[in-house]
């Protein structure tokens, strides 16, 4: 067992030598998992438990590194061969420390402006795409620059580099460090072209998964669960309360960003579905601005006059594996506009005629 531990650690840091003279960024567990779910269409959580049991079976003398550079051997994966295969945003997960990536722009969202406890930010995001998927890209702050200055627009081809990916509400997000940045590609074989997702009008009684939808129905029950959460603002991860101060594990003591989550039930007469709001629309649900919703926030449920209320929403139909139900999580609030439902139900009629 000793001399399998000591020829285990000589391959472990061969490999990092080898890293070295291919010239490419050290590359961390993530990485390498993300190179054997291209080779060999095994699941993310299948490697993470392989990764486990190795580190068991080697009595955990092994780093997390280590035994993954251990299972992409055992399976045939060659970490440093010269390939022209790259990257697919089908295999893009969460929690990736250094990516490069190639795809187009999709579209770009605009940069909006909010304020929070005196702090003023902006973002944009770029919707990207390739042949196997799509993904959201936000900017922040001065990195919004590059928009300018190169000019981004819809349709390009870029290559992302020195970014990374993190979780929001369970779909992988990219975003850039403070070394990354893009690049515009003249020639590329990404020719894909992906048509925006509409969301036809539909009755909840004809939903089904996976499809995105646009519903017109009420509010008629709001669940008495969290509706802030708070966040680092560094890290995004959920704090916990210490006294009268709120801790990260990586950050210590910081000034909380808040995440606003509401959960409801809508109706439209032919059924009804739990609804799931996000951010800036929970907040249009609460009908406040996030500032004036956290002075009310011990009793905010109270504050919501959206009972009964009709809303236009968009969203998508998910099952939610906690409670083993379908959900519909909302991607667009929209106001109930009398003229415009009018004009849409007068040239319904008129087709049909």
């Amino acid at each position: 067992m000793g001399k399998e531990i000591i020829y285990i650690k000589m391959q472990c840091q061969l490999c990092s030598a080898q890293l070295r003279r291919a010239r490419v960024d050290y590359m961390d567990s993530d990485i390498i998992v993300q190179k054997i779910i291209e080779k060999t269409g095994r699941t993310y959580d299948d490697i993470q438990r392989t990764i486990l049991n190795k580190q068991q079976e080697l009595s955990n003398l092994v780093s997390k590194d280590g035994a993954t550079y251990i299972i992409a051997k055992e399976l045939g994966v060659d970490l440093f061969e010269d390939t022209k295969r790259r990257l697919e945003i089908k295999n893009v997960i969460s929690g990736i420390k250094n990516l490069n990536l190639n795809a187009k722009i999709f579209r770009i969202i605009p940069k909006r402006e909010f304020e929070h406890k005196g702090r003023k930010s902006q973002v944009a995001n770029l919707i990207l795409i390739d042949q196997t998927g799509k993904i959201r890209m936000s900017l922040w702050d001065t990195q919004l620059k590059l928009l300018e200055d190169l000019n981004l627009k819809e349709g390009q081809v870029i290559e992302i580099y020195g970014a990374y990916t993190r979780d929001n509400n369970g779909i992988p997000e990219i975003r850039l460090s403070r070394n990354g940045g893009i690049r515009i590609l003249e020639n590329s074989d990404i020719k894909v072209e992906i048509a925006a997702p509409q969301g036809k009008r539909i009755h909840i009684s004809d939903m089904k998964e996976g499809e995105i939808y646009e519903v017109r129905a009420a509010i008629v029950q709001i669940f008495e669960t969290g509706i802030f959460y708070e966040m680092c603002p560094e890290c995004k991860v959920r704090l916990k309360r210490e006294n009268d101060s709120f801790v990260c594990t990586k950050h210590g003591n910081v000034d909380p960003d808040y995440l606003t989550i509401l959960n409801a039930v809508i109706d439209d007469g032919t059924g009804n579905i739990r609804a799931v709001f996000f951010r800036d629309n929970a907040l249009k649900i609460i009908g406040m601005s996030l500032d004036q919703a956290l002075i009310y926030k011990s009793d905010i449920l109270q504050k919501i006059n959206a009972l009964g209320k009709e809303f236009i929403l968009k969203g998508a139909i998910k099952k939610n594996k906690l409670f083993n139900k379908y959900e519909f999580v909302v991607s667009e609030v929209k106001n109930v506009d009398a003229k415009e439902e009018a004009n849409k139900i007068l040239n319904k009629l008129g087709r049909n005629n």
